[in-house]
């Protein structure tokens, strides 16, 4: 395989070839996919002697690589079986298969893909609809999330002048099932995703902040939930406390909503 069809087939490991055993086609298009039919063979060494492994065979492997032609392209890959017999050096028999350098041990997803899912995260679409355009599933997705968590770490002697976090539903990804988003509201940033409101948690989490950090914060936006006041003025002191307009908005509806209820059943009795 030349340079040219690796870079448009999207395949980076120099072991894989295209599939002598479908010459006549081997690049399949199926309709609804692409099929790629690819085979892995190398060298290999036993981890435990370090004798040259026996080839014993393929094992047909099948991968989600880079979409071609905006369609969902599958690595059929026949993978090398590697065997080195029992010997005075090597006294178990050991066993191993092909590696493909772009896929990660017991997976099925090519790097490329969950590269993309990471620059589609800074998008304003959807899990489900990002999840659909890359061809994977909502979990794949999701577990992409997770591992980006170590890699944004909060600055914990730096805060914004103007903070602003608000709760919100967030599933199983929270054990009490809901969680506050961090913001600076001057340019409109998210900061970081707090695992639970409660407030055991939430003074916990900002402790970690330095106090200069936390006294330098001047004002500090949230919803008309009381407790988170009483915490606010505890670890922001010099903030001012504002009330998000929206749930101002909401709850002003609320009132004249149930106001009008009210009159409409009055007028109604009499």
């Amino acid at each position: 395989m030349d340079y040219s069809t690796r870079v448009a087939l999207g395949v980076k490991d120099c072991h894989l070839e295209l599939d002598e055993k479908h010459f006549a086609e081997p690049i399949e298009d199926q309709g609804d996919r692409i099929v790629i039919h690819l085979v892995q063979s190398y060298p290999l060494s036993c981890p435990h002697c370090g004798q040259l492994m026996l080839k014993n065979g393929f094992k047909t492997v099948n991968a989600l690589g880079p979409s071609l032609h905006y369609q969902p392209t599958i690595w059929s890959i026949r993978k090398q079986k590697y065997l080195c017999k029992p010997s005075a050096d090597c006294p178990t028999m050991v066993t191993k298969i092909a590696t493909v350098k772009d896929i990660d041990y017991r997976n099925h997803i090519a790097w490329t893909i969950k590269q993309r899912a990471m620059m589609l995260l800074t998008t304003n679409q959807s899990q489900k609809d990002l999840a659909k355009t890359l061809g994977v599933s909502d979990w794949t997705v999701r577990r992409v999330i997770t591992n980006l968590d170590s890699s944004f770490k909060p600055n914990y002697r730096w805060l914004p002048r103007h903070l602003a976090f608000d709760d919100f539903k967030s599933g199983k990804m929270a054990p009490s099932g809901m969680s506050m988003i961090l913001m600076d509201i001057e340019n409109h940033r998210t900061l970081d995703i707090i695992l639970s409101r409660r407030n055991r948690y939430l003074r916990s989490y900002f402790l970690r902040y330095d106090r200069s950090a936390r006294l330098a914060v001047q004002t500090v936006t949230v919803d008309l939930y009381t407790p988170y006041r009483r915490l606010i003025q505890e670890l922001f002191p010099n903030a001012i406390i504002l009330a998000d307009h929206f749930h101002v908005v909401a709850q002003a509806y609320r009132a004249l909503n149930q106001i009008r209820l009210q009159a409409m059943n009055n007028a109604g009795k009499g």
